[in-house]
């Protein structure tokens, strides 16, 4: 089905002239709301927490969902969950398409488990193609070990998980589980294991209560229930056998149980989806001056929220209610690379996204930075190559370092990943910063870099050409991609107030 019916608008820049930049996180936020994909949310240990009535439901279903955002048709998703001998077989597919920057980027997702007859995770396999972007991830349990296995595109990367119990996956689309018997007044918690980054945590479900729901010209008995998913909240209506109806989630996105019939007159009357950008955009008050050179920044944080965003102790602060942010002045390097520090460790390791061990990475940042061996200047060398050698495009992608390299397009997330892939593999320790930019007009999501000098980190934007970055660089965490989507806790509910800059 095609859904590239809206018009593409050419591709903007912000009103500074600089490419308004769009991160990764928030298309994962897409996915993570809609399928549940890179294995977030997936992976539940055996013995769940339920109260008597609760129970996992076990029935064969084949449901279609309309999904749209502001109200505008954006595509469709597929949950099948059939019988198998010994167990089950689910299949979920997502069709839908995001307007980033006004230019329309189709997204397909599809996600193939075997899980035995009480849902324990036998083997998995996931796809997501985005246009010239694609990501292919599978996993198998063998004993109490999950094996995670990244295809040969990606560098034929494996990794070895051991679990301390046997884990359910879960379906895609409503609950984390399918679960019969709920009570007006129930709070379930699902402790999640997330094999990405080996975390654990809960998942709450508070039951709502009971009613009648609108559904094919005909009422449907549900239950309404509000789902907590790291620091995001949604709301849900759920029939007897725990399958979704509706989904109300962040961003504006609604999820409905559909058919084919329904989903064809859907696309039919297309109409303008809103832009993921500004949908995601974070309002200020105060207005901040164009000046490249700006040393001081200091901004009050106000919403609904309980803000953990970092003290890094080189150019950020946040303390009660208030972030500063100074300027920075570019160390001198206390090192030669290669780094062979055992506390930096963390920041040299190659990842599934960050394949800083790929053979194609390695001789292009041994190509780049050459005999140089102060980490400052090889810094500034692959700050500013990533800058001058990728195109500045909109992706809607799960970006790895080695696909960025060899297709040299994306927005501010490819361009972080892949310079730091490129730092660590000549030795430079390296992290992505995913936070907020201030772009002319508002705070947009962001994500840049920092490496490290030998006692301190000092930031670059290789989207933006910054070395070090401007000060209206606002850091809310630290990590690789898995860690990315905990960005969600943000979205819809920070606002930000200028109170000094200067």
């Amino acid at each position: 089905m095609n859904l590239m019916k809206h018009p593409v608008l050419p591709f903007r820049w912000a009103p500074s002239g600089r490419f308004n930049p769009a991160i990764t996180a928030i298309v994962v936020l897409v996915w993570l709301v809609l399928m549940g994909i890179l294995l977030k949310d997936r992976y539940f240990p055996s013995r769940i927490p339920l109260s008597e009535s609760v129970q996992i439901s076990a029935t064969e279903s084949d449901d279609w969902f309309l999904v749209r955002i502001g109200g505008a048709y954006s595509g469709f998703g597929r949950s099948r969950q059939v019988r198998r001998e010994g167990g089950w077989k689910l299949l979920d597919e997502l069709n839908i398409s995001l307007n980033i920057q006004g230019q329309l980027k189709p997204v397909r997702i599809m996600n193939e488990s075997d899980v035995d007859g009480e849902f324990h995770l036998e083997r998995f396999e996931l796809k997501i193609a985005s246009g010239l972007i694609s990501f292919d991830v599978r996993g198998r349990m063998d004993g109490r070990d999950l094996i995670i296995e990244t295809p040969g595109s990606k560098g034929s990367a494996q990794r070895k998980l051991k679990l301390y119990e046997t884990p359910r996956i879960a379906r895609s689309l409503g609950l984390p589980v399918p679960l019969t018997g709920l009570k007006v007044g129930d709070e379930i918690k699902l402790p999640i294991f997330d094999p990405l980054d080996g975390q654990k945590w809960d998942a709450v479900i508070n039951v709502l209560e009971k009613a009648d729901i609108e559904m094919n010209a005909s009422k449907v008995e549900a239950w309404r229930v509000r789902a907590i998913f790291r620091s995001m909240e949604a709301t849900l209506w759920i029939d007897s056998e725990g399958r979704l109806i509706k989904g109300r989630m962040p961003l504006g996105i609604t999820v409905i149980r559909s058919d084919k019939t329904e989903i064809a007159r859907e696309m039919k009357g297309l109409r303008e989806l809103p832009d993921m950008v500004s949908l995601t955009s974070v309002p200020v008050e105060g207005k901040i001056p164009d000046n490249p050179d700006l040393q001081t920044l200091r901004l009050k944080v106000e919403g609904r929220g309980d803000w953990h965003i970092p003290s890094d102790g080189f150019r950020q602060k946040f303390e009660g209610s208030e972030i500063t942010i100074t300027r920075e002045t570019i160390p001198q390097a206390t090192y030669a690379l290669p780094d062979n520090d055992e506390r930096m460790k963390q920041f040299l390791a190659a990842s599934p996204f960050i394949r800083s061990d790929h053979p194609d990475i390695i001789a292009k940042a041994r190509e780049i930075v050459g005999t140089q061996t102060d980490p400052v200047k090889a810094a500034k060398l692959i700050n500013t190559w990533v800058y001058t050698n990728l195109k500045k495009v909109p992706t809607p992608a799960v970006p790895d370092a080695h696909t960025v390299l060899v297709n040299l397009q994306g927005d501010c997330n490819e361009h972080a990943i892949l310079a730091v892939a490129l730092a660590r593999a000549v030795g430079l320790p390296a992290r992505v910063a995913v936070g907020l930019v201030y772009s002319g007009d508002g705070f947009y999501y962001h994500a840049w870099v920092n490496y490290w000098a030998g006692k301190t980190w000092f930031s670059g934007d290789p989207l933006l050409d910054e070395l070090p970055a401007s000060t209206t660089h606002v850091a809310l965490l630290y990590g690789d991609v898995d860690k990315h989507v905990n960005v969600i806790g943000f979205l819809g509910r920070l606002t930000l107030k200028v109170v000094e800059a200067k």
